[in-house]
């Protein structure tokens, strides 16, 4: 199975370099509408698209992993410590979506697209890999601690940041006593070397000791430096390069343990959304899916009217369905959402620590909201937002999110958008969008016109002027998003409007 996968990524490699011309369009026109995100980060990565299709150029690789590493080394090079990690994932996916919009003007096959998604999603597992180092400094240095082979008085975790050196983690034993400020004076001390850094720690955490001893683990992303104890015989070099594997071992089961956690719910998802028959099934399983997979416990869906900037509530997993079936809301009224939309459009989940500075207070007192993250319903291959999710974890619950889980989140978005996609007409006909779309004298005009009635003629079957049908006809086409009269029929028709 793992040689079909690869094949796969290399496919989605030679897509890439196919789509070059389509795709550095696209990001040019992308890049205009960044305005929002950190501009330094998207200029790192104009520089790293540049370079990545210069390699595509220069040689052939054997598999997609030579190429990605590749990327992450010249990234590495570059930037030591990732400037952005959230956002850098988010532009990953963004530039994912955008490789999809250049496939679709060579008319893709399915498999071509999975392609892309397989290479991406290697990408993403690499920048993941960095993210999760620091979360797990704690409990490495802990479990170092703890070996009687080598007794510390504390270990700490030293990155380097373009020139300098500096503490990511402190962590004592037990029985040195330390306080816990000094430990968080520690962490972020910064010097011009490693030596610099352990006299520095060796003075604040054991001041006792003349001549400390000091362990440094060279590792390929970090130093791990241990205070043995006083006591403790001379640590050889074989204990060194054990306590190296050791480390390595445990970050690598690590990553492949917090790998196989995102891509087995967003397989979950996946096969719970297999089981869909219709629009009705399709809302249920996504907003049970996304509370049943992911560490969220309320959803309510919501179907995206562009041509009205609006959502209208369609279902909900453990809030009220009825209730959330009334909201229509014009996302005019909701300024922050308005802001965010330019990021919807490339699937970018945004989590919200308090819901009273987005939304209005009569929905944040009657679902009791605090924290939230609002979710993109999305169609990559076609380039198309068509719903939002909005996610919490109960009452008055404030939380943070994980990159794991926003990660999962961007695949899930896509897998639910291509999924209400299939059943787009008979959703906007259940959940009633119809009517909030025309009103009845709009319908009445269209039905004419799609009869073949000319202006003046629906004018004088409606007993209306000819003025008062040419203005309907004009908000009829700019409600449907239509280019004429015909076309706003020919889609109203479809959208099941009028009969």
């Amino acid at each position: 199975m793992e040689h079909k996968i690869e094949e796969l990524a290399i496919k989605g490699l030679f897509l890439i370099k196919e789509c070059e011309q389509s795709f550095l369009k696209e990001w040019t026109g992308f890049k205009k509408n960044l305005n929002a995100w950190p501009i330094e980060l998207v200029s790192e990565f104009d520089k790293m698209i540049i370079f990545g299709f210069g390699q595509l150029s220069k040689a052939t690789y054997e598999t997609s992993n030579d190429f990605i590493l590749l990327l992450i080394h010249e990234w590495q090079r570059k930037n030591p410590v990732f400037m952005d990690d959230v956002e850098g994932i988010f532009l990953i996916s963004a530039i994912e979506n955008l490789f999809h919009k250049a496939l679709n003007e060579r008319d893709a096959s399915f498999l071509d697209h999975q392609a892309i998604q397989v290479f991406f999603t290697r990408i993403i597992d690499k920048v993941l890999h960095t993210q999760q180092l620091e979360s797990q400094d704690d409990k490495w240095l802990r479990m170092m601690l703890s070996l009687r082979a080598i007794p510390g008085n504390w270990a700490a975790v030293i990155r380097h940041e373009k020139s300098e050196a500096k503490v990511s983690k402190v962590v004592c034993s037990g029985e040195a006593g330390i306080n816990e400020q000094i430990i968080s004076m520690c962490e972020g001390l910064q010097a011009g070397s490693e030596e610099h850094l352990s006299v520095a720690l060796s003075r604040l955490l054991t001041p006792g000791e003349r001549k400390p001893q000091i362990v440094t683990v060279p590792c390929p992303n970090e130093t791990l430096m241990i205070s043995v104890k006083e006591e403790a015989a001379k640590v050889t070099d074989e204990q060194i390069e054990s306590l190296r594997k050791m480390y390595l071992k445990q970050m690598k089961l690590s990553h492949l343990e917090n790998e196989l956690e995102w891509k087995d719910a967003s397989l979950l998802f996946q096969q719970r959304l297999i089981h869909s028959q219709s629009a009705s099934e399709a809302v249920k399983m996504i907003t049970r899916g996304l509370v049943d997979y992911l560490p969220f416990s309320r959803c309510a869906l919501f179907i995206y009217s562009p041509g009205e900037h609006s959502g209208v509530g369609v279902h909900a997993e453990n809030v009220n369905s009825s209730s959330v079936q009334q909201i229509k809301e014009s996302i005019a009224e909701f300024p922050l959402l308005r802001k965010y939309l330019k990021h919807f459009c490339h699937a970018k989940p945004i989590f919200i620590e308090d819901a009273a500075e987005v939304l209005p207070d009569k929905y944040v007192r009657e679902y009791s909201l605090k924290s939230l993250v609002v979710l993109p319903i999305y169609v990559p291959s076609e380039n198309r937002l068509i719903g939002l999710a909005i996610l919490d974890r109960g009452e008055n619950t404030v939380f943070s999110v994980s990159n794991q889980t926003l990660t999962a989140l961007i695949k899930f978005g896509q897998y639910g958008g291509e999924l209400l996609n299939q059943y787009w007409d008979d959703a906007i006909q259940l959940f009633g969008e119809q009517r909030a779309i025309l009103t009845n004298r709009e319908r009445e005009v269209l039905k004419l016109i799609a009869e073949g009635a000319s202006i003046s003629e629906a004018a004088e079957i409606l007993h209306l002027s000819s003025y008062t049908v040419r203005d309907y006809i004009s908000a009829i086409i700019q409600k449907l998003d239509a280019k004429n009269r015909t076309e706003a029929a020919v889609k109203a028709l479809k959208m099941r409007l009028i009969q």
